[in-house]
């Protein structure tokens, strides 16, 4: 990471893929990479990596972590069973199975929440009744009924305090602007994305037409580099009320070829979040002097 001194205050970022070691198994392909000391810790609610689940039913363990994910996202908790950032949540869970008759099954999910530094948050542990076909062939519907209830009953453990209105709320005020060149649906999940992202950091998030004291924007663009590869790079920039420049934070990584040309899912969350420590040291540092 650098940053120059000229006036621009340019400040780049470039994460590269790497892989969680040990306990924690889930790649993060926008992590940064190894930032100084004090940007290792992230303020909570920066998002949940959902690790894969353990126990049986085998069919059902498969599809429940992102199903959780899906669930915390309803919920506007980042989340992902597919990426993670340094400063997430590790989010564990295990399946249990009794037969409460012939024809039906009683399904727990037992779940435990770490912070980013492996302290222990909280435990839950939710049951459903199902019929036993379901079970077998892997049916969504039990799949998702689980994951509603476990996200409910572990959203109090994430959830900050109801984020301040923009208007008035003598917070920052910050408004999601152009995010360009995003294939699939990326103008739109990445736009919500970073911004439930910075709302979790105490910034307040302009809505349309309301005025706002930094305004950011996103360019994305994607090159083929190998026949199953594309690069990804992601630009965001942060400018004044005024149209000047505070500075940029960039991100680049190579992926699978058209993984990006549908749903984006929880990749915005994971691409918010590994920007979301160079977002806020430029918010700072574009933030208008407070009214005395």
């Amino acid at each position: 990471m650098t940053a120059s001194g000229n006036p621009g205050c340019r400040l780049t970022i470039f994460a590269c893929a790497a892989l969680l070691a040990g306990c924690q198994p889930l790649p993060h392909p926008f992590a940064d990479d190894r930032p100084p000391a004090a940007l290792l810790t992230v303020r909570d609610g920066a998002g949940v990596s959902v690790a894969p689940i353990a126990g049986k039913p085998h069919a059902a363990a498969a599809k429940l972590a992102a199903a959780m994910a899906r669930a915390l996202l309803r919920r506007d908790i980042p989340a992902s069973d597919q990426t993670t950032s340094l400063g997430s949540y590790q989010l564990y869970g295990r399946l249990a199975e009794s037969r409460a008759s012939e024809n039906s099954a009683t399904v727990t999910a037992y779940w435990r929440l770490y912070d980013a530094k492996g302290r222990k948050v909280g435990e839950r542990d939710v049951q459903v009744e199902v019929p036993v076909g379901e079970l077998e062939s892997g049916s969504d519907s039990p799949i998702e009924r689980l994951a509603a209830l476990s996200a409910d009953g572990l959203a109090p453990l994430l959830e900050d305090e109801a984020p301040v209105e923009a208007a008035g709320s003598g917070r920052i005020r910050i408004a999601i602007g152009r995010i360009s060149g995003a294939p699939g649906d990326g103008t739109k999940s990445l736009a919500a994305a970073v911004a439930a992202v910075l709302q979790r950091q105490d910034l307040a998030i302009a809505k349309d037409g309301q005025k706002a004291d930094l305004t950011v924007d996103g360019e994305v663009s994607v090159a083929p580099v190998k026949p199953d590869k594309q690069h990804v790079k992601i630009l965001w920039r942060v400018r004044r009320a005024d149209g000047s420049e505070v500075g940029t934070v960039g991100l680049e990584n190579d992926v699978k070829r058209g993984m990006l040309d549908g749903s984006w899912g929880d990749i915005a969350y994971s691409v918010a979040m590994a920007a979301s420590d160079g977002l806020a040291q430029l918010v700072a540092r574009g933030a208008p002097e407070p009214k005395s």
